[in-house]
């Protein structure tokens, strides 16, 4: 199931903000780490091998569309048995430039088969859904090993 909230994502702005865009993960034994902008081709996802991740946070700029201005946001998954994070794009047959369609942050839940999470497009989409149907119905990889125990967040704020 995904839910719409009234925000609209701004995929291109903030050039020079240096904490946007970027995945940042807080990891067993109190380390971070910090991933490269996730609009580029190599957000660094698939490199990444935490030994646990304790909470994965991420800052971006929408459009909030209640009241047409553009407002910074915090996205912040906790408490999850693992994360997982894809970007979904399209390029069209003939070549050309590629065009991010999603960001997908993913959350599974320790007491359930349960997975939440939230998809960045035009909106914010909130998803809940069941393990190996959270993207349209099918299974995704690239699942992170997270720290369980921790406090469950799974949130959208403005800042």
């Amino acid at each position: 199931m995904i839910l719409f909230l009234p925000f609209i994502l701004h995929i291109l702005d903030l050039k020079g903000v240096q904490s946007m865009w970027k995945i940042h993960l807080t990891l067993a034994n109190g380390m971070s780490h910090v991933l490269n902008d996730v609009r580029t081709g190599k957000p660094g996802w698939a490199e990444c091998q935490p030994s646990g991740i304790e909470k994965l946070e991420f800052s971006f700029e929408g459009k909030n569309m209640d009241t047409g201005k553009k407002d910074s946001y915090h996205l912040i998954l906790s408490g999850m048995k693992e994360y997982n994070f894809f970007v979904e794009a399209m390029r069209s047959i003939s070549g050309g430039k590629t065009t991010i369609k999603g960001m997908w942050f993913l959350g599974k839940l320790s007491d359930s088969n349960k997975i939440i999470g939230f998809v960045l497009a035009d909106q914010i989409a909130s998803v809940v859904s069941i393990d190996g149907q959270e993207y349209y119905g099918t299974a995704t990889v690239g699942w992170k090993k997270g720290i369980i125990g921790g406090k469950v967040i799974y949130s959208v704020n403005r800042r």
